[in-house]
């Protein structure tokens, strides 16, 4: 991890530490959303049983909160960081990950980092949404999308399940930065019980492509 990373200020104990519990509720989330409605498994039981870990979650890491989203076909978690306002996420965490390249309002690639006078103007005209790249010679690239939502009064991070399972994504770095600023309690166990569900699910590449473009669409509903 670089120096001047965003996570940098936390122990790699307590980074680990987060990376398993988070990854591995995305990938139980990701699963559960995979079968909803195909019968594959008791998801009568699964979900309930998944959203009282949520809750669990939720009360470990104050920084972060899960939210779940149910649909006719699907069944997604929704992830917040607990930031007032998109400017303050901007300036607080997304423009200190490594790589910043360039921003947006309505998508990606508007405005390169290098012109000035108009990022300047970019930061001034920042209301509830941001779209970001990153380009670093560590982490390769990546995206940010982020939209501050009015009901939860916290900022949601738009993602998908293969990007936040990248510990060197932008969407992972910003959420483990949000939940270790805050603390978390330790004796909340997460990790475990994620993994008592027991999905044996090993996509192959194609499959993962197919899902997730299956996924994407529904991601700024």
């Amino acid at each position: 991890m670089a120096n001047n990373d965003i996570l940098s200020e936390f122990s790699s104990s307590d980074v680990n530490h987060f990376k398993k519990d988070f990854m591995q509720i995305i990938k139980v989330s990701a699963e559960i959303d995979r079968h909803y409605g195909e019968a594959k498994h008791d998801l009568n039981t699964f979900i309930p049983k998944f959203e009282r870990l949520v809750l669990e979650f939720n009360r470990k890491y104050k920084g972060v909160k899960l939210r779940m989203k149910k649909g006719i076909d699907y069944f997604t978690a929704r992830v917040f960081v607990n930031e007032k306002s998109i400017k303050e996420l901007f300036a607080n965490s997304a423009s200190r990950i490594a790589g910043l390249k360039s921003v947006g309002i309505s998508n990606f690639n508007q405005v390169g980092i290098g012109d000035a006078e108009k990022f300047a103007v970019f930061l001034d005209s920042l209301l509830d949404k941001v779209y970001v790249s990153y380009v670093d010679p560590e982490s390769g690239t990546s995206t940010l999308t982020a939209i501050y939502d009015k009901s939860q009064r916290m900022v949601e991070i738009i993602f998908s399940p293969a990007e936040m399972l990248q510990e060197n994504s932008a969407s992972f770095r910003i959420c483990a930065y949000y939940a270790l600023k805050q603390g978390f309690n330790k004796k909340i166990e997460i990790y475990g019980d994620a993994s008592t569900f027991g999905f044996s699910s090993l996509l192959n590449e194609l499959e993962k492509r197919e899902w997730f473009d299956r996924f994407n669409p529904r991601f700024l509903e």
